[in-house]
């Protein structure tokens, strides 16, 4: 079967509850209630701090992700040649964006701006950044699922320009497999 690093990455259990589960939880935890603060009459203080709380662990977790990311997978990948082509390097941007956008949401959420910015404009600052992340987010996981081979760029690994079995595997056999079937 034919797909993206972003795929490959989510083929284990651990893996697919550490860059999958987890953030998608503290992301749509922090979405479900930034509407009910903003919909709401009377603001909870268990709401509130439910979202901070979200909105920082969120940033925090995408941090460290997109810092795994970016040496285990887009550093190596790189320097190897070892993309799949254009949809394979949008999974993987796209993903590590919305990591961004995550951190940006928990910096927002600290307050560090709270007396510049006013209450009202964090609030459409936050909502702006929660529908980014989901728009972000679900382009990464469209282009993910996508056969790298619809890409015109998309190069069939051989045993003459590939550097191993999966740039991946070589950082930790047991998580990452290769699952191209040539």
């Amino acid at each position: 079967m034919y797909m993206t690093h972003y795929m490959e990455l989510l083929t284990t259990t651990s893996n697919l509850l550490i860059f999958m589960a987890l953030p998608v939880v503290l992301a749509e935890t922090a979405a479900i209630t930034e509407l009910v603060i903003l919909f709401s009459k009377k603001s909870s203080k268990t709401i509130s701090f439910v979202n901070k709380l979200s909105c920082i662990l969120g940033a925090a977790v995408f941090l460290l992700i997109d810092l795994y990311i970016f040496r285990e997978v887009i550093i190596p990948l790189s320097e190897n040649s070892g993309w799949y082509g254009l949809i394979d390097k949008i999974a993987v941007g796209f993903y590590v964006l919305g990591g961004i956008i995550m951190i940006a949401l928990g910096v927002v959420s600290l307050n560090f701006f709270g007396e510049f910015l006013g209450r009202r404009l964090q609030g459409g600052i936050r909502v702006g950044l929660l529908a980014a992340f989901l728009v972000i987010s679900h382009v990464a996981m469209i282009a993910g699922m996508a056969d790298p081979r619809l890409d015109s760029d998309y190069r069939i690994l051989t045993e003459e320009n590939a550097v191993s079995s999966s740039v991946m595997s070589e950082h930790n056999p047991s998580t990452f497999s290769h699952v191209h079937s040539h």
